[in-house]
């Protein structure tokens, strides 16, 4: 009997390593096909991280881009900023000279007043006596801008 048990023995081992075998390999084709599933999810991650680092590079760039043309943008408008101080700077001295302008004519103006109604008076044939009281002016005056008035009238005719 034991002679019996060595070839079943023996069978049973033989049988075992094939089985064995054959788990081992289909262990190792599953791991295999997992294998080649990581590689190309590992080649994917790795596709991805360069796209990612180009689009890191692309958007450093147009960044850069933007903070370049920002700060010339703000130099131009600070150029501007100063040019427009200026020009109104020297509106405003205009302004005020126009303003001084405004009020010497003024002033002289309401000296003119007279004048001008010794001249209206003169047109109306009023005679010397007349405007002077009319016009508060002095009898020289008076008559110095008849003979103008005179003068003018013989230059029209």
């Amino acid at each position: 009997m034991s002679l019996l048990f060595v070839p079943i023995i023996a069978t049973l081992a033989l049988f075992l390593v094939l089985l064995m075998s054959i788990i081992f390999f289909v262990y190792l084709k599953k791991n295999k096909e997992k294998m080649s599933s990581m590689s190309a999810q590992v080649q994917d991650i790795f596709f991805l991280m360069n796209e990612l680092q180009q689009v890191n590079n692309t958007t450093k760039q147009q960044l850069g881009d933007m903070k370049e043309a920002s700060e010339h943008a703000t130099r131009a408008s600070t150029q501007v900023c100063q040019q427009l101080e200026q020009r109104i700077t020297k509106m405003k001295n205009q302004l005020i000279a126009q303003e001084q302008r405004l009020a010497q004519w003024q002033d002289k103006q309401g000296q003119d007043k007279f004048y001008n109604r010794a001249f209206k008076l003169a047109e109306k044939g009023a005679d010397i006596d007349e405007i002077i009281s009319e016009c508060e002016l002095p009898r020289a005056e008076v008559e110095m801008l008849l003979s103008v008035y005179q003068q003018r009238t013989r230059s029209q005719e």
